[in-house]
């Protein structure tokens, strides 16, 4: 072979890569969103923050967990409307809704929660960089 259609070869194997890597990152960006939004849909909220929050953010996380559990924070539904992966920086940016109450209302109200994630490539997985929202 020569060199040209060697060097041809070698751009389109890195080219490949580079597709493949992101898609992967986008399946198990979507993933992570979802299981980490059903945790907190079905109250694990502590769970969801060992699983999926970053380890300089889990103690304020935590904090907040404990404050949401002891007022009585209920989630009953929740809805991704948007996702956007940036590849280049591993980050992902991820608009979530949820309608909740706290006992001892029962009114259902609604709360929007924009997330921030980046991969971390020394565990391979993503993890959540924002706290929770404001739940009123």
């Amino acid at each position: 072979m020569t060199k040209v259609v060697k060097a041809l070869l070698c751009i389109a194997c890195l080219m490949l890569t580079a597709c493949a890597n992101k898609i992967g990152l986008n399946e198990k960006l979507d993933r992570s969103v979802k299981e980490y939004n059903q945790m907190l849909r079905w109250h694990e909220i502590e769970n969801a923050g060992m699983t999926y929050i970053d380890q300089e953010h889990r103690a304020e996380y935590m904090k907040q967990a404990e404050v949401l559990k002891k007022r009585g924070l209920s989630v009953t539904d929740f809805r991704i409307l948007s996702t956007l992966l940036i590849p280049e920086k591993q980050t992902g940016d991820v608009l979530a809704e949820f309608d909740y109450y706290i006992l001892p209302s029962n009114r259902i109200k609604t709360v929007s929660y924009r997330q921030e994630w980046v991969y971390q490539e020394s565990s391979k997985s993503w993890k959540i960089k924002s706290g929770l929202p404001t739940f009123e």
